[in-house]
């Protein structure tokens, strides 16, 4: 019965999670004009859940951009547009997977940092490569841009993990220690 319990509560965790993370897709997609920063979202779901749960919920998240877009910010409705939409979307599965194996490898806070910057570099760098090889969005890539993208997804990510240490009784994103396990039973 405990075990359920904790389920449960897992659970509760992760839809509060979800729900906090849509909250602020749509903020950020209509609020900033499509400036949500998945690269902070995907980093914090490789740093806090195993490597297929977060790249579920990192599709479900690029997904409701994808939607929020074509929806409420009324994208162009073509090829070209499903197929950059696409191409983020896979460009961030790609830097997700990537977040998670740092996560994993990296210990302490550098493993927090590798996280980030693993995800920042291949998300921008599959993207960037791409827009070079068929001739489009090049101009996404000035160094004045790629600022504000990598301080927005940072400050957003080092938010993200202040709040889910705060509030899960984890340190920096990291699971509970045994010993810290026992002492909360």
């Amino acid at each position: 019965m405990h075990h359920h319990h904790r389920s449960s509560a897992s659970w509760g965790v992760r839809a509060a999670w979800l729900a906090a993370f849509l909250l602020t897709t749509l903020l950020f997609s209509v609020g900033l004009t499509c400036a949500v920063p998945l690269i902070a979202f995907g980093a914090i779901c490789a740093l806090r859940q195993s490597r297929g749960q977060a790249l579920g919920l990192t599709a479900a998240l690029w997904l409701a951009t994808e939607l929020i877009g074509f929806t409420l910010l009324r994208f162009p409705v073509s090829l070209a547009a499903f197929g950059w939409g696409a191409l983020v979307g896979a460009a961030l599965l790609v830097a997700t997977a990537a977040a998670s194996t740092a996560a994993r490898r990296v210990p302490g806070t550098a493993g927090i940092i590798a996280t980030y910057l693993s995800a920042f570099g291949l998300y921008e760098g599959i993207l960037w490569a791409v827009s070079r090889l068929v001739g489009g969005a090049s101009g996404a890539f000035t160094p004045g841009i790629l600022t504000q993208v990598f301080v927005l997804n940072g400050v957003t990510f080092a938010a993200l993990v202040l709040v889910g240490a705060l509030t899960s009784g984890r340190t920096a994103g990291r699971p509970l220690t045994a010993h810290a396990q026992r002492r909360a039973a």
